[in-house]
């Protein structure tokens, strides 16, 4: 820090530039508003929805997830503990590097949409149907 504000005396702070958006009436400016709210309440819906399925496998609403989740952390803190870190890293590029590769990319694809489907099929929270009491009314 002390030697590029030494470098940086000469020269004063160059100023962000921010590109002025296009002239718009109001109608157009609450339109835009109104799409930015809603990208963001869907946001954070998702965010909301992946805390609850990760409370629901913490807390092994379906226990057969969790068992997986479980046995999947044992075998990576296995990994780290064997394998050296540089050549995990290794692993780690050559896998991203490789994905989209002709000879990998249908096992990709594959994994992919096994994981999302299974991440589909986690609830997000316990439902619990209660029948409406005739008695009472009675």
């Amino acid at each position: 820090m002390l030697w590029y504000g030494h470098i940086k005396k000469e020269r004063p702070v160059e100023a962000f530039k921010i590109t002025i958006p296009p002239n718009e009436n109001a109608a157009e400016q609450l339109l835009t508003l109104q799409e930015a709210t809603t990208q963001v309440e869907s946001l954070i819906q998702a965010g909301n929805i992946t805390l609850l399925k990760v409370r629901a496998l913490l807390f092994a609403a379906l226990p057969q997830a969790t068992d997986g989740i479980a046995f999947l952390l044992v075998f990576v803190s296995v990994l780290l503990a064997i394998v050296p870190l540089r050549h995990l890293t290794l692993l780690v590029f050559l896998e991203s590097f490789t994905r989209e590769m002709p000879l990998r990319k249908a096992s990709s694809d594959r994994w992919l949409r096994r994981i999302r489907e299974w991440w589909v099929r986690i609830p997000a929270a316990p439902v619990l149907l209660i029948k409406a009491d005739d008695k009472k009314r009675k």
